[in-house]
């Protein structure tokens, strides 16, 4: 209450804006990341399959260069896959994706039994979360085919949308303070005006006119004062 009308009209207005910007953004984020995190546990479930079977023929005749192969392609042709590796019936490691040894602590925390379609578990690793899909291999006989996939692609995508989606809001709350800067000083122009002819009357000056702005009810009030 102890600001001019200019102030409260660019703030009723830059309130609504950045109010109406903030809540589509949460919300545009909110289902985008639902939709885009279901998406990517099928994909796991999808490329862990694939894995699985095409590696029925090379375990079965101890082909243990082609499974490394195959596990090195499919780690290449799917961004986002950190690692995939094959464990036998018996829980030993026939081939995998790291490098610079297998890490033994990886064994025990996913795995799937032979009834099983997929088992799915989430890990943290370097700040980022990522789906471990076990499959079993010709219903557990040829072992188990395990797939990381991060999502580093889907939070790289969620955070771009969010950023444009708040420059958009940014945007168009300056569009806003701009229209809120027009819109007072048509509104106040003439309020500003018979603030003045009072202040001539005050002084005991009678014939001080008013102009008239525009057709509404700051109009009839500038007639009726005149």
């Amino acid at each position: 209450g102890a600001v001019n009308i200019r102030i409260k009209i660019l703030g009723i207005i830059l309130g609504l804006v950045v109010l109406l910007g903030l809540t589509v953004t949460w919300q545009v984020r909110q289902l985008l990341a639902q939709a885009m995190y279901e998406q990517l546990s099928d994909q796991a479930v999808a490329i862990t399959r694939d894995l699985a079977a095409r590696a029925t023929d090379p375990i079965l005749i101890n082909d243990v260069y082609a499974l490394h192969t195959l596990l090195r392609d499919t780690q290449l042709n799917h961004t986002g896959v950190r690692y995939a590796f094959v464990v036998d019936a018996n829980g030993h490691v026939l081939a995998h994706t790291f490098g610079d040894g297998f890490p033994l602590e990886l064994l025990n925390v996913n795995s799937a039994s032979p009834e099983e379609y997929e088992h799915t578990t989430l890990l943290d690793a370097d700040g980022a979360r990522i789906w471990d899909t076990a499959v079993p291999i010709f219903e557990g006989r040829g072992g188990i085919a395990r797939l990381g996939l991060a999502d580093d692609q889907v939070r790289l995508t969620i955070e771009t949308i969010t950023g444009r989606l708040l420059l958009t809001t940014v945007m168009v709350s300056i569009i806003g303070i701009s229209a809120a800067v027009m819109l007072t000083w048509v509104l106040t122009r003439p309020l500003l005006d018979l603030v003045h002819a009072t202040q001539a009357v005050s002084r005991g000056n009678f014939t001080h006119r008013v102009q008239r702005w525009a057709d509404d009810e700051i109009g009839d009030l500038t007639d009726s004062f005149n």
